[in-house]
């Protein structure tokens, strides 16, 4: 999983980088707008029962045809309300013929969710060789694809339908080795009443994902509105920019995670004194990054992206800061997901994203698009820290957040004892 990572991310700063500089800002805009206008409605069939299939899968395995059945016939109900409500809106909007166009071949792409079912599969019986292999294949294609069509300079409808064929392709693979090494997925069946349940309990953890990705899309849709496709595009490079470097926060908050949950089960201080070790490793690492990026911005973006895109140099030394706040809300969430406190998650999202959009808003047709790069920058840590102060426990966790990106931790190895055993 990791080389398939890793492989994505090469080809982000490869490849991804060769077409923005191929297409130019104007096309790039327009085609990232698409991406965003699409992937609002994505968070509908992307509901997060996929985890607890697999949960259940591990605990009923003899009941694998029952539950992936229930997965595929809620992933088809959702697709098609995903279709209904892309369709209405691209109506409602009046855009451009090129833009409906563009959204719909990227909406086809999601059909591929309906075999998700047999990555679940894999997932829970731990043979992720069988998901990684499709997801290298996927990444080798679409990279192919992506640099051929920028070299040749062919339409933005083929850059579309690489990047919808994503999905389609990474499904299609894990379908083709589940038919291959345990049964045709034609034994899937489904109950009714196990569907909606299944639904209702995935819906906490999509609340979440949906506010993540209305407050990650709300920016390129604005600046689409107040000031067109060239505007989205210098955005685009800055949010990817960032969105690569904030990969590293991700993967120090899940890798060292496990050993904060171990601290628990020693003391509460032992707990605490780890959760502060992570909150300042991160907060400094993206500190660190973010710094380097700023002094660096303008011949990155020159030697990268060309000149065209100099605009884009101010919005990145804004809009790279935002990876502290995304460092902190990186930990918070494993945390709260330790405490079971997930809809603080969802409170600080949908905090963030209420205030994003406010902001944007307001600042965007002020200073234009340094005005989103500022509006992603205070809203993510306004949102949390309204989310902590609500309650009491939220804010004794504020000021252990506060203590540790301002005090510097004990990283001293073997420092608690190990818990007693009788």
């Amino acid at each position: 999983m990791l080389a398939n990572r890793a492989a994505w991310i090469v080809s982000a700063v490869t490849v991804g980088v060769y077409v923005a500089r191929k297409l130019g800002p104007h096309n790039f805009g327009i085609l990232n707008f698409a991406m965003a206008l699409t992937g609002l409605f994505a968070i509908i069939p992307l509901v997060e029962a996929d985890k607890i299939v697999i949960r259940q899968l591990v605990a009923e395995p003899h009941r694998r045809d029952r539950w992936l059945g229930n997965l595929f016939l809620l992933r088809l109900i959702l697709i098609s309300i995903t279709g209904i409500a892309l369709a209405v809106t691209l109506w409602w909007i009046h855009t451009t013929v090129q833009i409906i166009t563009l959204c719909i071949i990227l909406g086809i792409g999601y059909i591929g969710v309906l075999l998700q079912g047999t990555e679940a599969y894999f997932q829970a019986t731990v043979q992720s060789k069988y998901v990684a292999l499709p997801g290298l294949i996927t990444c080798l294609i679409n990279t192919v694809v992506r640099g051929f069509a920028a070299y040749q300079q062919w339409p933005l409808e083929v850059f579309a339908a690489a990047e919808a064929t994503n999905l389609l392709f990474y499904f299609l693979g894990s379908s083709a080795f589940y038919w291959y090494r345990v049964a045709s997925p034609s034994l899937w069946n489904w109950s009714w009443k196990e569907t909606w349940a299944l639904f209702r309990s995935a819906l906490p953890l999509t609340i979440t994902s949906v506010l993540t990705i209305v407050y990650a899309r709300t920016d390129q849709l604005m600046l689409e509105y107040f000031w067109g496709s060239t505007a989205v595009g210098y955005y685009s490079i800055v949010t990817r920019i960032s969105e690569n470097l904030v990969l590293g926060a991700s993967l120090l908050a899940v890798s060292f995670f496990p050993a904060i949950i171990s601290a628990k089960q020693i003391s509460n201080a032992a707990y605490v004194k780890q959760l502060h070790r992570l909150y300042f490793l991160v907060f400094w690492t993206m500190a660190v990054a973010a710094g380097i990026t700023m002094l660096l911005g303008k011949p990155f973006i020159v030697v990268l992206f060309g000149s065209v895109y100099m605009p884009a140099v101010p919005v990145l030394r804004i809009h790279i800061w935002t990876l502290l706040a995304a460092a902190l809300l990186r930990v918070f969430s494993q945390w709260a997901i330790n405490e079971k406190r997930i809809p603080l998650i969802a409170w600080a999202f949908f905090s963030g994203a209420l205030i994003n959009v406010f902001l944007n808003y307001w600042l965007i047709p002020l200073i234009g698009i340094t005005g989103a790069a500022w509006s992603s920058l205070l809203a993510m840590p306004l949102g949390l820290f309204l989310t902590l102060s609500a309650q009491a426990d939220g804010r004794k966790h504020l000021q252990l957040v506060l203590r540790s990106i301002l005090t510097l931790p004990s990283f001293r190895l073997n420092e608690h004892p190990p818990p007693k055993t009788d």
